[in-house]
């Protein structure tokens, strides 16, 4: 029997996941980002880690078959369906100083607060969030330099996850409208849990 939990633009959802279970993260409207956290629900202080995965693969860029890695490089996540083909591990979720420091804006709704929001029954700090898995992020590194591009994501494009330990889990629907990620623009995701 299968779940599904709506995240509205701009906002995020937690959940708890048995390990065997499968997420379904639903680009709803094609080109959101959304940024993916993880830990290990029988201790937090394990959580889910992008360089510590970055190193096992060997690449910048995850997709199908690939384990992700936590913070004691236990895999606890595979990737089993990847409809867009291009997500980012390197880029950090944006928090309030993102926005007041690069873009002059204040009192943004943003990736670090929203985790903060929906991991509050699990008691997280800032300081105890994970670096996220970018989902449906574009980037490209040239020459040692990032340059943010607009998702390729369709409406409807799925990344498939399945839970290799039980974990928590949150997913926020990136609020960044203020360059391309996104499109300039933000939009829903859903989570389908089976």
């Amino acid at each position: 029997m299968s779940q599904r939990i709506e995240i509205p633009a701009t906002t995020a959802r937690a959940v708890t996941l048995r390990a065997g279970q499968r997420m379904r993260i639903v680009n709803v409207q094609g080109k959101q980002v959304a940024d993916f956290v993880a830990f290990n629900a029988a201790d937090l202080d394990e959580s889910l880690s992008t360089l510590h995965t970055l190193v096992s693969l060997q690449r910048l860029f995850p997709t199908t078959g690939d384990r992700l890695r936590t913070n004691r490089r236990r895999p606890m996540v595979e990737i089993t369906r990847d409809d867009t083909g291009r997500h980012d591990m390197l880029i950090s979720a944006c928090d309030p100083w993102r926005y007041e420091l690069d873009f002059g804006v204040t009192g943004h709704r943003n990736c670090s607060d929203n985790f903060l929001e929906v991991l509050a029954p699990w008691a997280r700090a800032r300081h105890q969030l994970p670096q996220p898995v970018n989902f449906f992020q574009h980037m490209r590194y040239v020459d040692g330099r990032a340059e943010w591009l607009e998702s390729l994501a369709k409406p409807g494009d799925v990344v498939e996850l399945r839970a290799l330990i039980d974990l928590v889990a949150a997913v926020s629907a990136c609020p960044m409208d203020l360059n391309p990620i996104s499109g300039f623009r933000v939009s829903d995701l859903a989570l389908e849990l089976e």
